[in-house]
């Protein structure tokens, strides 16, 4: 996936230690105001001075807040591919590990749930499910390669067909939990119903036929 992040900061390329510490005061400065005031309150001038730099200092990272927010919207995606990554890949107990995955993806912009909806609602009116649709295949890499066969016991490495379809499941009861009451999503009882979904369909396929298999025909 192309880095939109450096794609958006066009004006300084933040290679120096000084640059990304701007671009991290103008992140974080943009997601408190987006949590406590929403976009209406999300200025140029007003993310400067939570930052405590100028507004000129702004302009040399992002032309208008439209950038800061689709730069914020892709920052937040690699850093969930990066944890979920870097979980897949570690030696955990079955069940702890499924739902550290879980909560990964669940507590994007450290649980401030308000700001996910945000960008959430103008990635799909601006972009539709590209941005989600890039992710899934990142992520469905991992989740066919063969490793996974050893995260669940007694299944076959899910396939991408497998991971579509519990990414929408997942993705689905996220949006609507979001659009319902973003504080949804903090609560044990959504994180547990959610690694319910996920185990349920892959118990399944552990089954003999399982879900793969064949369906009988009517007589």
């Amino acid at each position: 996936m192309e880095n939109q992040i450096t794609q958006t900061a066009k004006r300084r390329n933040p290679n120096q230690a000084r640059a990304r510490d701007k671009l991290e005061l103008i992140y974080e400065a943009s997601i408190r105001i987006l949590n406590k005031q929403g976009l209406e309150g999300l200025t140029t001038n007003r993310i400067a001075e939570v930052a405590g730099i100028s507004i000129g200092t702004l302009y040399q990272y992002f032309s208008n807040k439209q950038e800061i927010l689709n730069a914020l919207g892709q920052r937040e995606i690699q850093a969930t591919i990066s944890k979920i990554t870097e979980l897949f890949f570690q030696p955990s107990d079955e069940v702890d590990q499924l739902r550290l995955l879980v909560r990964a993806c669940l507590n994007a912009f450290d649980g401030r749930h308000q700001v996910r909806k945000i960008l959430l609602e103008l990635a799909l009116a601006q972009h539709g499910l590209n941005n989600l649709n890039q992710s899934v295949s990142q992520i469905s890499t991992l989740i066919s390669s063969p490793i996974a066969a050893q995260f669940f016991k007694n299944v076959r490495a899910l396939t991408e067909m497998d991971f579509l379809i519990l990414s929408a499941a997942v993705t689905g009861a996220i949006r609507s939990a979001l659009a319902r009451d973003p504080a949804i999503l903090a609560t044990p009882e959504f994180e547990d119903k959610i690694v319910l979904l996920i185990r349920s369909y892959v118990a399944a396929l552990a089954e003999p036929g399982g879900v793969t298999g064949s369906p009988q025909s009517a007589h």
